[in-house]
Formats: structure tokens, C-alpha cells, sequence
């Protein structure tokens, strides 16, 4: 799948989804249906932007420019990879539009519209469905313009210019001998909504990123350079926000992955989140948590150039924070869920608001499954990377108001078995059969022959217990790491029964040479009497 198609995935399958989880009849009217549409009804892609543009636009929704705002890094993609074995994300369900690369392309190609900002009076953002698709924001090379400048233009929804906007520029220069620099620098836009620079640095060593806010909403450019070729004309759209969902036509997509680690099972989510509204969502903090599992560990948030992303709030679960403009946004992170030494185990993840559709996908070996509650029966699938994968899916139906929360049972979870156990047991007994040896070597002077008896006894059950763990490994039922600590506790403890069996021989050597020699005594001392005689 295309980078287009992945990171759109579709305005009208994504608004189809959104009027199903936030029940709002006149959202799928707008689409001419009273339900989700079916496959025969839809007869058009959505408009999408040029290959170009696509690249260029970032995620509109960055913060006020600072010590991130400006920086080579793409902004307005993933927020991290996809974990290994996922599926793409973009592979759209039964019902929706097909979304093939090159269906609904601006007749204009590339760059931006040659008639400018709406020539033809009215909402020119609105999609043959009649839902609104975003106005690119660009950083686009003018021939015309000398190197080292950049005219910016700051617009609202319907691409008409924002006159007397303050704009902030982030200037971040990178070099080897002297590392990153930072700079600022304040702007506010004419009555055209347009502000120039010049003068300014040249080359991929030097990135710039605009910025503005407008009321609760900040938006930005992703970062760019300038060529010492020419300048750039850039276009960075801002938008009426509100920080009440109801107020938003915004909506949310969610994939699940999870896999068996060492001791826990680890999951990363990612939330594809649509606004396909003219007024941004700014959340507030909990607004839009994500409820994790009890007693969760080492979570981790993807690093990035992306300003919609979660912030952790330990004990609670991580909340989503940022503008949320409109347009496709992407937010994810990781965790991890210890096991409980059971071979099957649940969780439960409560969802934020607005979640349309949820795929849920675990690592499918020889014995794993996956059941989710009030989810299809698990499919089994292969993954981008060719690795084996069971998969479930499900959308919000209508009235539903979005899916609340996940039920998550993995089943044929190995349980782990003794081995551990003995090994501890066995080391133990080691250590304790040497010191009742060495105790009773003291207190007797003499060597107990059970002492010797129980270490190679011993010797002999770890032998097995060698056996033993080298067969779990090879059938998979425990991992690299405890196999490792385990083999060297084993190794240990052999180790320990040797030396002692060693100090047992040289005793019994010893004893024997004193035994002799007490037995010779006599004779010699019978001879000297003789000889004195």
C-alpha cells in the first residue's frame, strides 16, 4: 500500500465510521445514507491530495514553536513503526470505499490549485460525499522568489487569508563541530494574511517550522529548508477549537497488537483519529484517556517530530493531548502486562470517546489465541512480514456512541513449568549437603561416606535437569532468558557439587595415607626394640 493510502485511509470511510461512533444522524445523512454505507453504494474515492503535496503537509496541529519547533523529523506522520508482524493498517474493512491510489486526484496535479485561494466563491473543502477534507498546508519552491526568502501565508478553513496573524518561525541550525542551535522569531501577517523574510540561511543544515495559534488550537508546518536555489512559499492553515468533543466531528480508528516477551505479554496501541469537522478538538487533560490494564510497566511513547500524542499518567493510563485539526492524526504507544503464569489471561483497556472501529491482532504460534469479548472469533492471518498473526475485528454500529472498552483474553499461554524450581532446589541442596559435610568433617575428623553419596546423587538429578531445560527450550515453552538464567544456575550449582566432590576424594586420600601409616607405626617401632635388644 501507497504512503497516500496509508496515511488517508479514506475521508469517506473514515466519516462513515465516525457518524457510527458518535451516533450523529445528520453526519451520515450528509453521505446520502441513513446507515454505514455498503460497498455497491460507493461510487467515488475521495479527493486526495498529489504525491507532493502529501509529502510536504504536515500534521496541523503542532504547538507553539519553542525548543522542537523546528528540527529535521517528519512531523505529521507515525508517530513510531508498526510493531513486527502487524498487518497494514491500512487494509480497510467490508463496507468501505475504495480508497485505490490515483481515484479522485486533483485534476490540477500537483502543488497548490492555479486559481488560489477559492476563485469559485464558497466551501471549495467540501468532497463529492459533502464532508470536509482539509486544505493542505505546503512549503513549495517559487522560482520566483530569491534564495534565502520565505512568504507565508496563514489561512482558516475555507483557504481564505487570517490578516494580522502573529506566526512564530523556529530556526533550528545543526552542525558536527557545533551541535543544534535554536532561534525564535516573531511575525505577524499583513492584511493578506502573508508575512516575507529574507536573508535567511540556506542549505539542510538550517530548518525552519511556522507556527501560530488561534484561540485554544495551535498549528504548524512540519519543518523544512531552504535550497540555495530559491525561495519558498508556505501555507499554513489555523482553525476555530473547541475543547468539547460534542462540538467536534471527530472520531477514532484503534489497533491493538499484542505479543508473548519474557515474563509478559507487551501491546502497542495506535489510534488513527479523524476530524472531518471545520473546528479543531483540543482536549483537556483525561479528556481522552485510555485506560490501561492494572499494574502495567515499562511504557513507552514513540519518539517523534509529531505535537498529537499521549502523555502517561501513571496509575491512571496515558491521556491524548494536542489539536486535534481537521484531518487524520496518528498517536501511539506501548506497555507491558506481566503474566500471571496461567495459560490463558485477560485484560481490559477502557477507550476514549469517539472510537468507530477497533482491530485487535496477537502473535499466533502453535498454541496462542486470541478471544476479544463481544468480537468476531479471531481469524488467522499473515502479517507484512510473513510471520503468522490472529486477527478480530469490529465497528461501532449505529446509536452505539463508540466501543467503550476491550476484554482481551490470550489463550495457550505457557505455563511455566518446574524446572526453576528444581534448579533452586537442587542448588540448595548442594550448598547444604557441603556444609554438613565440612561440619562434620570438623567435628569427627573423619569423612562421612553419605556426604558423598548425596552430592553425586545430587550431580546425577541435575545432570536431568539439564536434559530437561534443554527440551523446554527447544519446544519453545520458555524463553531465551529464563532458559539463560536457568542453565547457569544449573551450571552453578554442578559446579559447586563438583568442587565438593573433589575436596571428598583428597579427604578420603588424605585418610587413607594417615590410615596407612598409622597401620606401618607398629612395625617399625617393633623393629627398633629389636635392634636395641
Amino acid at each position: 500500500m501507497s504512503t497516500i493510502r496509508r496515511t488517508r485511509l479514506g475521508i469517506l470511510g473514515a466519516a462513515l465510521t465516525i457518524a457510527a461512533a458518535i451516533s450523529l444522524p445528520h453526519v451520515a445523512t450528509a453521505a446520502g445514507e441513513d446507515k454505514p454505507a455498503e460497498p455497491k453504494k460507493a461510487e467515488a474515492a475521495p479527493k486526495k491530495p498529489d504525491a507532493k503535496a502529501e509529502k510536504e503537509k504536515p500534521s496541523a496541529d503542532k504547538p507553539d514553536a519553542g525548543p522542537g519547533d523546528a528540527g529535521a523529523g517528519d512531523a505529521g506522520k507515525t508517530a513510531g513503526p508498526l510493531p513486527e508482524g502487524h498487518p497494514d493498517v491500512g487494509e480497510l474493512p467490508p463496507g468501505h470505499p475504495s480508497v485505490e491510489d490515483g481515484a479522485g486526484m486533483d485534476p490540477h496535479g500537483p502543488g497548490e490549485s492555479p486559481h488560489g485561494a477559492n476563485p469559485h466563491g464558497g466551501d471549495m473543502r467540501r468532497n463529492n460525499s459533502g464532508f470536509f477534507e482539509a486544505p493542505p498546508d505546503t512549503a513549495v519552491e517559487d522560482q520566483t522568489l530569491p534564495p534565502g526568502t520565505m512568504v507565508f501565508t496563514i489561512r482558516d478553513a475555507d483557504d481564505r487569508p487570517i490578516p494580522n496573524a502573529t506566526a512564530i518561525i523556529g530556526i533550528l541550525k545543526s552542525s558536527v563541530a557545533q551541535g543544534d542551535k535554536r532561534e525564535r522569531r516573531e511575525v505577524t501577517t499583513d492584511a493578506q494574511g502573508t508575512a516575507r523574510l529574507e536573508g535567511l540561511a540556506v542549505g539542510a543544515g538550517t530548518s525552519y517550522r511556522v507556527t501560530t495559534q488561534r484561540g485554544l488550537g495551535t498549528y504548524a508546518t512540519e519543518p523544512f529548508a531552504l535550497s540555495d536555489k530559491a525561495g519558498k512559499r508556505v501555507v499554513l492553515h489555523s482553525y476555530e477549537a473547541t475543547n468539547d468533543v460534542n462540538n467536534a466531528l471527530v472520531g477514532a480508528q484503534s489497533f491493538v497488537f499484542v505479543s508473548l516477551r519474557e515474563g509478559v505479554l507487551q501491546v502497542e496501541q495506535l489510534f488513527n483519529v479523524f476530524n472531518i469537522g471545520k473546528v479543531a478538538w483540543v482536549p483537556g487533560k483525561g479528556d481522552a484517556q485510555v485506560g490501561l490494564p492494572e499494574g502495567y510497566q515499562a511504557f513507552r511513547i514513540p519518539d517523534g517530530m509529531t505535537d498529537v500524542r499521549f502523555v502517561d499518567e501513571p496509575n491512571k493510563g496515558p491521556w491524548l493531548s494536542g489539536t486535534i485539526a481537521p484531518g487524520r492524526h496518528e498517536a501511539s504507544f506501548s506497555y507491558q502486562v506481566k503474566l500471571e503464569g496461567k495459560d490463558r489471561q485477560t485484560f481490559h483497556v477502557a477507550l476514549p470517546p469517539r472510537v468507530g472501529e477497533v482491530r485487535i491482532f496477537s502473535e499466533a504460534n502453535k498454541t496462542m489465541g486470541l478471544q476479544v469479548a463481544g468480537f468476531p472469533e479471531a481469524q488467522r492471518q499473515t502479517g507484512r512480514d510473513g510471520r503468522k498473526v490472529m486477527v478480530t475485528m469490529r465497528q461501532a454500529m449505529q446509536g452505539e456512541r463508540g466501543i467503550g472498552g476491550l476484554d482481551i483474553t490470550i489463550t495457550g499461554l505457557p505455563v511455566p513449568g518446574n524446572t526453576r524450581w528444581f534448579a533452586l532446589f537442587f542448588a540448595l541442596s548442594a550448598a547444604a549437603l557441603a556444609a554438613a559435610y565440612t561440619i562434620r568433617q570438623r567435628t569427627e575428623g573423619s569423612v562421612p561416606e553419605e556426604a558423598k553419596d548425596d552430592l553425586i546423587e545430587a550431580r546425577e538429578a541435575l545432570l536431568g535437569e539439564f536434559v530437561a531445560l534443554e527440551k523446554a527450550h527447544k519446544k519453545g515453552d520458555i524463553g531465551p532468558k529464563t532458559y539463560g538464567r536457568l542453565k547457569a544456575a544449573l551450571l552453578d550449582a554442578l559446579a559447586r557439587i563438583e568442587a565438593r566432590l573433589d575436596e571428598v576424594k583428597a579427604a578420603r586420600a588424605e585418610q587413607r595415607r594417615r590410615d596407612r601409616g598409622e597401620t606401618r607405626r607398629p612395625r617399625g617401632e617393633a623393629r627398633g626394640e629389636g635392634g636395641s635388644a
